[in-house]
């Protein structure tokens, strides 16, 4: 397990939207949670939800566009076919969206 001394720093986090999509039944059938409206904001170095916490807690964890290790965490989970998904399958992208970027990849637009 991972043991750390409390750091006592104050978690200022990045504004971060967040949807969530239901049925007429009042169904919650998706929420998404995007990436901060402006990473400068706060003192969490652009990191949000469980990555902001964390690295006010003083550890520190990839969660930046062209993170190599995010990015290959994001593929193993494609390939293991995790439940969460956060690396499209190609054939799931729209015709339309021209980017060829993935995931946490650098945008290549």
């Amino acid at each position: 397990l991972l043991k750390k001394e409390a750091t006592n720093n104050k978690c200022v986090s990045p504004v971060i939207p967040f949807s969530i999509v239901w049925t007429p039944d009042e169904e919650i059938i998706y929420e998404h949670l995007t990436t901060a409206m402006d990473r400068f904001e706060g003192n969490t170095m652009d990191k949000v939800a469980v990555f902001a916490l964390l690295q006010t807690a003083g550890v520190s964890a990839p969660s930046t566009v062209g993170d190599w290790i995010l990015t290959l965490q994001q593929k193993l989970g494609r390939l293991a076919n995790s439940p969460v998904q956060t690396y499209s399958k190609p054939e799931d992208v729209p015709a339309w969206w021209e980017s060829k970027a993935m995931g946490s990849e650098n945008n290549d637009m």
